[in-house]
């Protein structure tokens, strides 16, 4: 009731995130605040592309999911396509709930933090601006095809805050 967010402090005494007061109660590792603090001297701003999607990290699903995905299409370390937004530039190229990305213009990505760390220094990197688009190429496995596929996203860069428009594709094709 009382606590507002703060540092997170590991076991050796250094600070590593920090907490926010969200419901879900949120990290936000050290690496991604160090990022947001470059972009914010540098430009004003802390400005990133944005994909249209929502994942979850393979290795913190659960061990018996962990284990289904691994056996059905040998994979086990990515990111699950949690949801798609509707009408974004992924949904277009067919990205799909279930669908499972490995790698981010040749990076392999196997947890959010990498994904956001990739993300922020894309824009730092040599951005041409807010609101500018960038291609990003995307290493997918589309669960329903069972199939590896290279794809480029081109995705716009924004200082607004990600908003994932409910409404894509359920992975057993039906539309919700």
């Amino acid at each position: 009731m009382y606590d507002n967010g703060g540092p997170v402090i590991d076991f050796d005494g250094k600070i590593v995130g920090m907490v926010s007061n969200s419901t879900r109660g949120s990290i936000i590792p050290s690496s991604i605040l160090l990022k947001c603090l470059h972009l914010w001297k540098k430009f004003g701003r802390m400005s990133r592309p944005h994909l249209g999607l929502k994942f979850s990290a393979i290795k913190l699903l659960d061990p018996p999911l962990i284990e289904q995905i691994l056996v059905k299409c040998s994979i086990d370390s990515g990111l699950i396509v949690q949801e798609v937004s509707e009408g974004s530039p992924a949904e277009k190229l067919g990205f799909r709930v279930g669908d499972v990305i490995e790698c981010l213009n040749g990076k392999h990505v196997s947890t959010t933090v990498e994904l956001e760390n990739m993300l922020l220094s894309k824009y730092v990197e040599g951005s041409s601006g807010l609101n500018s688009e960038v291609d990003i190429e995307v290493w997918v496995f589309h669960m329903r095809r069972s199939l590896w596929r290279s794809k480029t996203l081109t995705v716009k860069v924004s200082d607004d805050a990600e908003v994932i428009v409910r409404g894509g594709y359920h992975p057993f094709g039906q539309k919700t």
